[in-house]
C-alpha cells in the first residue's frame, strides 16, 4: 500500500522544511546534457563529477529498490538584521553565513526517515545532501519545488533564489506525486548579463572555470587567475550576483532557522581577518561552517585576491 504523500509532507514541514516535493524515482532524463557539459570541460577541477557520473542517472544505483524521491527545501534568505550589517569590506555568499547546511539538512532528513519508518516499518532510505552523486536541482524541479533558471540554480515562485536542498530516496511508493515545475525565466537575461566574469557561455550553461564561486570555494589552486580575480571584489567566498539579480526574489522572505544566522566565522571573513587566526583558532571558529571547505589557506588566497581587485575609492584597512 502506498504511503500518503500528504503525511510525508506534513512530517517534513513539521521538522522545519519550508517546501517539500515528491517525484517517482525514475531514471534521469538530463543525462546527455550533463555529459555534454562535462565533455566541454566546464567542471574545471571538479573531477569527482566525472568519477561518479553514472551513479547520477538512476536512483536505484544509490538505493536498491528506489521508488520515490522526497525533496525538502529550506529557505536561507537572511533575516533583516543580518542582511543590513557587514563586518568589513568583503562579502560571503548568503548560503554560507550560518551553520553548514549539510548538517542542518541531514538532521532533518534523518528524522524524516525515522518518522516514515514508524509508518512503514523496514523502510529503506538514502539521504542525499549535495555530496552524493545525485543531481539535487534536477530532482527539486522534478518534484515541483522550482525550476533550474538560466543561471543553473533553482528558482522558486515562493522563495526566489534562496533554497537549500536535500533529498531522501525511499523504497516505497507514495499515493500522489508532484508534477515537474515549469520554467518561468521567459526572455529574462538579468542573471546572465550581471555576471562580471562571463561565466555563462549560454543560458542554462555555467562554465565553472570562469565562476567566482568555483574559484573561491572549489578550486585548490594557490592563486586565482587574473581573468577572475580582477573582477572578484568584494567576494571572498562564493558569489550571489546572478542570484541577487533574479526578479523572482521579490517573493523572498526571511528564513526561520536560528542556525542560519550570520556566524562569527562569517564576520571574521567579511573583515578579511582569517590570516590573523592561529590554526587552532581557525579550526574552532570555522569547523561547523561551510567556509571550512577551501581550508584556511584557500580563504587567505581569496582575501588576498579580493584586496588586490578593490577599486581605489573603496580601499581602507581591512
Amino acid at each position: 500500500m502506498p504511503i500518503s504523500a500528504t503525511d510525508v509532507k506534513s512530517i517534513a514541514r513539521d521538522l522545519g522544511a519550508d517546501d517539500v516535493g515528491i517525484a517517482p524515482a525514475e531514471k534521469v532524463t538530463a543525462r546527455d546534457r550533463f555529459l555534454t557539459w562535462l565533455a566541454a570541460g566546464h567542471a574545471g577541477e571538479m573531477t569527482y563529477l566525472e568519477r561518479w557520473k553514472e551513479l547520477r542517472f538512476d536512483p536505484d544505483r544509490l538505493l536498491s529498490g528506489a521508488r520515490s524521491v522526497v525533496v525538502v527545501a529550506v529557505n536561507y534568505s537572511p533575516v533583516p538584521e543580518d542582511g543590513a550589517q557587514r563586518d568589513g569590506p568583503f562579502r560571503v555568499a548568503k548560503y554560507a553565513w550560518g551553520e553548514d547546511y549539510h548538517r542542518l539538512l541531514r538532521r532533518m532528513l534523518k528524522k524524516l526517515r525515522r518518522r516514515l519508518r514508524d509508518v512503514r516499518p523496514g523502510l529503506k532510505g538514502r539521504i542525499c545532501v549535495d555530496t552524493a552523486p545525485f543531481p539535487d536541482k534536477y530532482w527539486a524541479a522534478r518534484a515541483g519545488i522550482g525550476w533550474q533558471g538560466k543561471h543553473t540554480n533553482l528558482v522558486s515562485r515562493q522563495y526566489g533564489s534562496w533554497l537549500l536542498l536535500g533529498s531522501l530516496i525511499i523504497d516505497a511508493q507514495v499515493d500522489r506525486y508532484d508534477s515537474p515545475h515549469d520554467d518561468f525565466c521567459g526572455s529574462c537575461r538579468a542573471c546572465l548579463d550581471a555576471c562580471p566574469t562571463g561565466a555563462f557561455p549560454e543560458a542554462y550553461v555555467l562554465d565553472a572555470r570562469r565562476c567566482i564561486s568555483y574559484w573561491t570555494i572549489e578550486s585548490k589552486a594557490p592563486d586565482i587567475p587574473e581573468s577572475v580575480s580582477t573582477r572578484q571584489y568584494p567576494w571572498v567566498f562564493g558569489c550571489d550576483i546572478c542570484l541577487d539579480m533574479c526578479p523572482w526574489n521579490r517573493f523572498e522572505k526571511p528564513h526561520r532557522h536560528d542556525s542560519l544566522r550570520k556566524s562569527a566565522a562569517t564576520r571574521q571573513l567579511e573583515g578579511g581577518r582569517v590570516d590573523t587566526l592561529s590554526d587552532v583558532a581557525w579550526r574552532d571558529e570555522f569547523n561547523a561552517s561551510p567556509l571550512a571547505r577551501p581550508g584556511k589557506a584557500g580563504l587567505c588566497r581569496n582575501v588576498r585576491a579580493a584586496r588586490r581587485s578593490r577599486p581605489d575609492d573603496a580601499r581602507s584597512d581591512a
